[in-house]
């Protein structure tokens, strides 16, 4: 497997550039603007912000990234949060965007690692004013929801609009037990949200810079692990990392642009398995 990877690597790693791009172990979510109120009623699917009547000028909804909340009773957002804790009944992303052109249909698709489970479509009034779209989804008996990697992508009928990502049942104080971790996620196109088969995930050995590696002959004995993505994107890296480690991390794939980072660290309160996402452009 390794031997594979290095040789993906060798014909494509020669156009790597060191970038400032760092990969977080800890998940990070956009900060809301300001907390929006519901339009529906509580226990209604769907919850968007009033809009005033439609106006020609808008031509692009430019949606923000997904952040993800917790709800009142009032079904108004309470506030954001990183991870959903076991035992929770419901799930809530939500966007901020910058208006509503004509004829658009949000679509919204939920998966659990990585497996589709439900999606869902509304039609938007054109409006020239921002406003907050989200779609709540839990239990219809309220039992609590499973465990694991949930996702969102909305769509404006087949256009992607923004994702976003979340754990259900991270929860929990203190550091997480065990010094080393598994590494998976997604690699995925950065305009389209689609998945990259055959992308090649590297790790040096500590100490081993992505400079140094690639101008060193990219030696096989540098590389501490690998992984690459199957037709869904997803990827296991064969060997755990040490929390706490510096580590090197390479991400390329056949006609995208490398991307790499000379600072990768899990820390100590990093859930284990480290979830990864990962958008590359060409």
């Amino acid at each position: 497997m390794k031997q594979q990877i290095k040789t993906l690597a060798l014909v494509v790693t020669t156009l790597i550039a060191l970038v400032g791009t760092v990969f977080s172990a800890n998940a990070t979510t956009p900060a809301l603007g300001r907390a929006g109120e519901v339009a529906q009623p509580f226990g209604s699917a769907r919850m968007a912000r009033p809009a005033p009547a439609p106006l020609a000028a808008c031509t692009n909804m430019d949606p923000s990234d997904v952040a993800w909340v917790t709800l009142t009773e009032d079904f108004e957002i309470d506030e954001q949060v990183e991870s959903y804790p076991s035992g929770t009944t419901m799930i809530t992303p939500v966007f901020e965007y910058a208006c509503v052109p004509k004829k658009v249909t949000v679509v919204t698709v939920f998966s659990l690692n990585g497996e589709v489970v439900f999606s869902d479509k509304e039609s938007l009034k054109a409006s020239n004013s921002d406003g907050l779209y989200g779609y709540p989804l839990g239990t219809t008996d309220e039992t609590p929801m499973d465990d694991g990697l949930w996702s969102v992508e909305f769509f404006n009928n087949k256009k992607p609009l923004t994702e976003g990502e979340i754990v259900v049942g991270e929860g929990g104080d203190g550091p997480i037990e065990g010094e080393t971790v598994t590494v998976e996620g997604t690699v995925k196109d950065k305009k389209t949200k689609k998945a990259i088969k055959g992308a090649t995930i590297l790790v040096l050995n500590p100490g081993v810079t992505v400079d140094g590696w690639v101008d060193g002959g990219q030696e096989d004995s540098d590389v501490f692990t690998a992984g690459q993505t199957n037709s869904k994107g997803q990827f296991t890296l064969e060997d755990p990392l040490t929390r706490n480690e510096i580590y090197s991390l390479i991400v390329v794939a056949k006609g995208y642009k490398p991307i790499a980072t000379d600072e990768f660290v899990i820390e100590d309160d990093v859930e284990d398995p480290v979830q990864l996402n990962i958008v590359l452009t060409k």
